[in-house]
């Protein structure tokens, strides 16, 4: 099975959002609805999740951490969420020209394998960044040329993805691939001078008061994983959605642009036989249901039920991190926030 992948659950995410919404206490109140799950998880009841925090206008409502929880949970392919954020600060530096960039000229050390087809020699920045690269890559299909598994078997990870063959001209289609993500860190990288966790401590992490992310390895350990098992503690991954809510500003310092975040947090891809969207690396959809408030839902999401949900008209950011790997229920948090937390927002934020 997929390790880093959840977007084969898409489906799940309309039917938890979308679905008819079980009737929640008319007296409870939004902080107490979180406050209430929040212990539930805290205690174990909920096997597989291991931590929730909900925020609200900069302020923590509620957290409840499990002890599974309390080491630092693998995010998986929520991971790619925030490598967008790096991609962001690259730009803003000058690492990367522009989204428009050929990634042809930006890694020189596979220019040969890429030049082979004009159609992979025309792959830009933005292409990658939104899942249209055209190559023979989806993880969504187990025997895809490009499926990550595969990829996770070879030494060089990104050797593998520059050979892949193009299926299409790139910015076509949306197909969902890890090998995409792995590109852009080694963009990153490349152009900073930096490896990328370093870079990425450097440049965000340390600026948000974050010191404890470890980031797996590729090709012996000599590359990061920008697509995948990136680990932070449960409270910084909350942290992350902040920043996203804050427009990338923390504590008056703009770490990522705010242009970046509009950017990247809007629709740029359509997904075949979906409701959600794609802005960059970053999941799109919203809220449909009469009794909730109307509000995006901006989603970075990791196999076995790590979600960050940043919900910017009612100023509240949910972060979920989990263990149900390849499970259905992996995304029963949201229907706990459909059920539970958000129809009770709707009384508990300024008019």
């Amino acid at each position: 099975m997929p390790r880093s992948s959840t977007s084969r659950l898409l489906t799940l995410v309309a039917l938890c959002l979308a679905g008819v919404s079980a009737p929640s206490s008319a007296a409870e109140t939004f902080a107490e609805a979180a406050k209430q799950l929040a212990m539930e998880i805290q205690r174990g009841d909920h096997p597989g999740v291991l931590s929730f925090h909900l925020v609200q206008d900069g302020s923590l409502v509620a957290v409840g951490v499990g002890v599974a929880g309390r080491t630092a949970p693998d995010l998986r392919s929520a991971t790619k969420s925030i490598t967008a954020l790096l991609v962001g600060i690259a730009l803003e530096r000058g690492n990367i020209p522009s989204l428009e960039s050929r990634v042809v000229d930006l890694l020189p050390a596979y220019r040969e394998l890429l030049q082979k087809d004009p159609r992979k020699a025309a792959i830009t920045v933005e292409d990658l960044l939104t899942m249209r690269s055209g190559l023979d890559c989806d993880d969504w299909q187990p025997d895809s040329p490009g499926h990550e598994d595969t990829m996770y078997d070879e030494r060089d990870w990104l050797a593998f993805w520059a050979r892949l063959p193009a299926r299409e001209q790139p910015g076509r289609r949306f197909s969902y691939c890890t090998g995409n993500a792995i590109a852009l860190g080694a963009i990153v990288s490349l152009g900073s001078g930096m490896r990328l966790d370093d870079f990425a401590a450097q440049h965000l992490f340390k600026p948000l008061g974050i010191e404890s992310a470890q980031w797996a390895s590729w090709n012996r350990g000599k590359q990061v994983d920008s697509g995948g098992h990136l680990r932070l503690a449960p409270g910084d991954f909350a942290r992350i959605g902040e920043l996203v809510l804050a427009s990338g500003l923390w504590q008056g310092r703009q770490i990522v642009s705010k242009e970046w975040i509009t950017r990247m947090t809007a629709t740029h891809t359509e997904i075949p036989d979906r409701k959600q969207r794609y802005g960059y690396l970053w999941w799109i959809d919203e809220t449909s249901q009469p009794n909730l408030p109307r509000t995006r839902l901006l989603m970075a999401m990791g196999n076995g039920g790590n979600l960050l949900i940043v919900m910017p008209e009612i100023s509240v950011v949910a972060a979920f991190t989990g263990k149900r790997f390849n499970k259905p229920d992996a995304l029963e948090p949201l229907v706990w926030l459909r059920d539970r937390i958000l129809p009770r927002a709707t009384t508990a934020l300024p008019k």
